[in-house]
């Protein structure tokens, strides 16, 4: 994520409301992807030094969970980002809402990164459209009716597990499945890469060079993942997968790869604004080898600091070449122009 600054010239965050430095208040526009320093109007809302009226979303006035801002004269009360999720869970449930508002902040950060690459929230042929829905199930509260919530994707809806928001339910389920890695906004990446399978692989042609690399999607998924889960990964997984689950289907090495994707993406934005490394512009740029190094900082980091590494993958050569597929379907390469120019 790029930095933001205030009009002071603080620097601020993306999910700040209130300047540190002038206490000027802050929200964030989903469509120039910024931060805003607003005051309050004499006509209702907040305005930015160029004369810009917002109101920030109504879960902002109703319950403090987002800052997104809308123009004052868009009719609907809920941002871009508020109006995708369908569900959320009952707020009279204590602690509910301290989950809900981190699993909206988690969405919010995947949608900035979806949105700063360009990528549609919606399929070309709108059948598909990018949705969520926060569910609860009898483990949290006994008065609904779901035994277990499974989260993952359907036809664009994403269904996340209130549990997953809870440290220490996240952390039993991580310890319980041996993965190396189990986050709230990695759950939101892996979903959604499911989504955009559809959209830039299906809905473009892409099928054959997809199976050459992740393999023959028409293998039986349910068959698959028990499978998967009786006998665990093959030997030696990790020479052609960014991780053990991704071994049990195509599905779920493509949804893991564009998580793994994502995620690299998102920190070499973070680092490179920061000024911690310089990163090539156009197609001359090594990315991977960029987030190698960058990886290898971070991790060297936070055994100084006593605790686990914050990227415990290798990338094979393998994985490498997926990662570099997804990267020219999110971000194709400039063909030169006459004079030979990107």
């Amino acid at each position: 994520m790029k930095s933001f600054h205030c009009t002071c010239g603080q620097r601020v965050f993306f999910d700040n409301t209130v300047c540190a430095a002038c206490r000027a208040q802050l929200g964030f526009d989903p469509v120039s992807l910024d931060m805003v320093s607003m005051v309050p109007n004499s006509g209702g809302g907040y305005v930015d030094g160029n004369g810009t009226v917002y109101n920030y979303c109504q879960n902002f006035f109703e319950h403090k969970v987002c800052n997104w801002l809308i123009p004052v004269k868009q009719t609907g009360p809920y941002c871009p980002g508020c109006e995708r999720t369908q569900t959320i869970p009952s707020l009279d449930v204590p602690g509910n809402l301290l989950l809900w508002g981190r699993l909206e902040a988690a969405k919010r950060r995947l949608l900035y990164s979806l949105l700063s690459l360009g990528l549609p929230l919606a399929a070309a042929d709108g059948k598909r459209k990018l949705n969520f829905q926060f569910l609860e199930d009898r483990r949290r509260n006994p008065a609904v009716a779901e035994s277990f919530i499974s989260t993952g994707h359907m036809d664009g809806t994403i269904t996340i597990n209130l549990d997953e928001a809870d440290n220490v339910a996240r952390q039993e389920a991580r310890d319980e499945m041996l993965e190396l890695y189990r986050t709230l906004l990695g759950h939101f990446r892996h979903e959604s890469g499911h989504f955009y399978l559809y959209a830039l692989v299906w809905g473009r042609g892409g099928q054959d060079t997809f199976r050459q690399l992740f393999g023959d999607e028409r293998a039986d998924y349910a068959t698959s993942l028990d499978t998967y889960y009786r006998n665990g990964p093959p030997g030696q997984w990790s020479v052609r997968y960014i991780s053990a689950y991704a071994s049990s289907h195509p599905y779920e090495d493509w949804a893991e790869t564009f998580a793994h994707y994502l995620h690299i993406v998102d920190a070499l934005e973070t680092a490179e604004s920061a000024g911690l490394i310089t990163l090539p512009a156009g197609a001359s740029r090594d990315w991977l080898g960029e987030w190698m190094e960058l990886s290898i900082n971070l991790n060297e980091m936070n055994r100084s600091l006593g605790i686990d590494d914050s990227y415990p993958f290798v990338l094979s050569d393998t994985v490498r070449e997926k990662l570099n597929f997804i990267d020219r379907l999110v971000r194709p390469p400039i063909e030169p122009d006459a004079a030979g120019r990107n």
